[in-house]
């Protein structure tokens, strides 16, 4: 499944409004039990000061306590437009004397002379209570009389709500205008985005140039670096890849005209030798162009530019070489030359990707058999030195002067008077192959004695 592609300015809107919007549900809260606490605060006063307008008509006439409140008082007491008022007056020895019966008593009572405040509910309804204790003084009984009035909340109710919808509304209405200028805002400091993506946009496919970053916002300036440094790596390797597309067809320019050549003059001639030996000319030039394509083949599949990443698995680089060292028995042969593998260790298991070690070392083979002459010795080794394997190969020919050892892994540079038939590709294709497994290469003299040319070939592959 697609997902859905983000807006980076939808993002940024949400991730600055849900904050917003979660301080706006904390101050909700908090507000509503702040307007809950004053508007208690507000109504258990009111309900104290009827609480002690009861207190005042309690008296206690020959042991008996006596409330003198007439009946228009009463109704007076539990008249309220908006609440139902209960009241409950009881004697020291806990018995009724005004009021309700199905009052519920606080947890603790209060002490002589003061009230406390609780909740409960009665006849199903939440009512607030304020408890007040009455002492008895100068009378014939000792004790508290106890004098409670409850209310039902809805006023406390309706404070409570005008009192949050007054802080809330204008909280709302902030709210709102921030984010509409938070998303201004925001809609502002992505037009330097809008214009990056304008000039991307109008640009030609051929133009890798740097992208102008001075003048982007600190935060995308490192963006703009790394679409800077890809764009660099593309445009090197588009130069890599046309200089070698012109290094190719002025190297095949030369054997395709060559083979044109010769089969014109096959096709005029009419002694039988001449044409034979015209043929053979031919078949020497279609061997090198066979030879020349393959290189360049070979040279395209591990050419950085056309993206071919190394598949690094386990492999033994001993059974590796005795494989490709088999191949070339025939070659070497054929020129009377001694080809021999010389094993020193045991353990030479590296990760590496077979087809690209395999195309490397029968690189390293055919060229020291091309500049081996006959009845030269070329020797394949492996060896392990501190934890690296080394393969070597060493031959006895002509030998690499000091001077160009630098320049061989050049395309198409070749040695100057040699007699090789290498098109300078080889040692190009497995500089690349030892790059491409974070290895070392490294050329130095052969099996001869003397130094410099003629001295031979070894050139050794450490893999780390």
């Amino acid at each position: 499944m697609i997902s859905a592609q983000k807006s980076l300015k939808q993002q940024l809107l949400i991730w600055v409004l849900i904050p917003l919007f979660l301080v706006l549900m904390i101050s909700t809260v908090v507000s509503y039990y702040r307007a809950l606490h004053f508007a208690n605060l507000a109504y258990d006063r009111s309900l104290f000061r009827a609480a002690l307008a009861l207190a005042d008509q309690v008296d206690v006439l020959d042991k008996k306590v006596v409330v003198n409140l007439p009946q228009v008082a009463r109704d007076l007491l539990v008249y309220d437009k908006d609440d139902l008022i209960y009241y409950r007056i009881t004697a020291p020895d806990g018995t009724l004397v005004l009021g309700e019966n199905n009052f519920t008593l606080p947890k603790r009572l209060p002490s002589a002379g003061n009230h406390l405040y609780y909740d409960f509910m009665l006849e199903d309804k939440p009512v607030r209570v304020v408890a007040f204790s009455l002492p008895i003084i100068n009378a014939p009984i000792q004790g508290n009389i106890l004098v409670q009035v409850a209310e039902t909340r809805s006023k406390r109710e309706t404070m409570v709500e005008e009192i949050v919808e007054e802080m809330i509304i204008p909280q709302l209405l902030i709210l709102l205008l921030a984010a509409g200028l938070i998303f201004i805002g925001i809609k502002r400091g992505l037009q330097p985005l809008q214009k990056l993506q304008d000039a991307i946009n109008q640009r030609s496919p051929r133009d890798l140039s740097e992208l102008k970053a001075n003048d982007a916002p600190r935060e995308i300036q490192p963006l703009l670096k790394a679409m800077n440094n890809l764009m660099g790596r593309v445009r090197d390797t588009m130069k890599l890849q046309q200089q070698f597309i012109a290094d190719a067809s002025h190297q095949m320019r030369t054997p395709i005209a060559g083979l044109q050549t010769q089969a014109e003059l096959a096709l005029r001639e009419k002694d039988p030798e001449a044409i034979h030996s015209t043929l053979e000319h031919v078949l020497s030039s279609s061997s090198r162009l066979s030879h020349l394509l393959s290189r360049l083949l070979s040279m395209a599949s591990v050419d950085p530019a056309a993206g071919r990443e190394p598949r690094l698995n386990p492999l033994n680089l001993i059974e590796l070489a005795t494989k490709v060292t088999s191949d070339f028995v025939s070659s070497a042969r054929a020129k009377k030359i001694d080809l021999g593998l010389d094993i020193k260790t045991q353990d030479a298991k590296i990760l590496g990707d077979d087809l690209m070690l395999r195309e490397m070392l029968s690189n390293l083979i055919d060229n020291a058999i091309n500049y081996t002459p006959e009845k030269g010795i070329i020797t394949v080794t492996i060896e392990k030195n501190a934890d690296k394997i080394q393969l070597s190969v060493i031959d006895n020919g002509i030998g690499i002067p000091q001077e160009e050892r630098s320049q061989v892994f050049e395309r198409f540079h070749r040695l100057q008077d040699n007699e090789g038939e290498g098109c300078g590709l080889g040692l190009a294709i497995v500089k690349e192959i030892v790059l491409a497994h974070n290895a070392e290469i490294e050329i130095s003299d052969g099996l001869r004695a003397n130094r410099g040319a003629g001295a031979g070939t070894m050139i050794k592959v450490t893999f780390k």
